[in-house]
């Protein structure tokens, strides 16, 4: 019996340790979410490339698609947006940056956040309506996704606004053709 014990032990700890790395595996808390973020997730496990977002037109930087930034935002109320940010109420003391964003093809494509605030796209002194958005609470990579589809070619801004933080990590990223129609 004393023999039995002696070799069972072993493969009981290995089970027992796998069963708990699988457990764990489930247990993050950036699975579940609304759609597939597989490659933003990839992205944001990454170094960010930091940059400090503007606080006018002339001063934003460029954003690409495909990387990790992260933005050094200014108080909110030195920030001279293109046009209002279309939520009202921004908190007061909070913080907020422009970026410039240009696409090379159009179609859907996500911003995604590790904070959840508001964002706006504005293109041709219009604001670019979102398709769809969705967050996973208690992750942040990423913790919030907007849709909008881009026009290719187009000088087009990211309005960052109402941030409790005075950083942010961002990417942009197009939707994988499979998930295009699914929102």
């Amino acid at each position: 019996m004393t023999l039995l014990r002696s070799r069972a032990l072993p493969w009981l700890t290995v089970l027992l340790l796998s069963g708990a790395t699988v457990a764990a595996a489930d247990d993050d808390p950036c699975k579940g979410g609304k759609w597939d973020v597989t490659q933003e997730h990839a992205l944001f496990s990454k170094s960010p490339e930091s940059v400090t977002a503007g606080h006018d037109i002339d001063s934003a930087p460029k954003m690409k698609a495909q990387q990790l930034y992260e933005l050094a935002l200014s108080p909110q109320d030195g920030v001279k947006f293109i046009l209002p940010p279309a939520k009202k109420g921004l908190p007061d003391g909070s913080f907020a940056g422009l970026v410039h964003l240009q696409v090379p093809a159009a179609g859907p494509y996500r911003v995604s956040l590790d904070q959840g605030f508001w964002i706006d796209v504005v293109g041709n002194q219009k604001y670019i309506e979102s398709t769809d958005f969705g967050g996973i609470s208690g992750c942040n990579a990423p913790r919030k996704v907007v849709i909008f589809n881009l026009p290719a070619g187009q000088d087009l801004v990211l309005q960052l606004s109402g941030a409790a933080k005075d950083h942010v990590r961002v990417t942009l990223t197009p939707v994988p053709a499979a998930a295009a129609g699914a929102h």
